[in-house]
């Protein structure tokens, strides 16, 4: 699953990777053997940006989206990764969100309007992906690669 947070102004949350600067994303996660998707959302928020269930509301849910990994590349037996999007309108200030957590997955985070996404951004795999998924929730068909 994976989470597009979204402020009051319409502007959305990506966060870059502390293992590949320059690379924004969306936080993103798997599902544990028993959880909903719902309770995987809830975890992953709080695991990578410290953004708790209160904080938010899911306004919509679309997917799956899936990308394949590059050839020979497996992660956990699986050669891609398939994901329902969560958008979550953000429940007030943008001090809620806070990617210093223990984990350490982003380094930092900012916010942008949905079609100033940049898919050179993301590893070649995920751009069709989230062509799509930013098509999907905002019409976005203006991004650049």
């Amino acid at each position: 699953m994976a989470a597009i947070v979204q402020d009051r102004a319409g502007r959305i949350l990506i966060c870059e990777r502390s293992d590949t600067p320059g690379a924004w994303q969306f936080p993103q996660g798997g599902i544990e053997f028993g959880e909903t998707r719902q309770e995987a959302l809830a975890r992953e928020v709080l695991e990578e940006i410290s953004l708790r269930r209160k904080s938010y509301s899911i306004a919509a849910v679309r997917g799956p989206y899936r990308y394949r990994f590059p050839a020979g590349i497996k992660k956990k037996g699986f050669r891609g990764q398939a994901h329902h999007y969560f958008l979550l309108r953000l429940r007030g200030p943008k001090s809620l969100i806070n990617t210093a957590v223990a984990n350490g997955e982003f380094s930092q985070a900012r916010w942008i309007r949905p079609d100033e996404f940049d898919l050179t951004w993301l590893p070649p795999m995920k751009r069709r992906a989230y062509r799509r998924v930013l098509r999907d929730f905002f019409g976005a068909t203006e991004l650049h690669d």
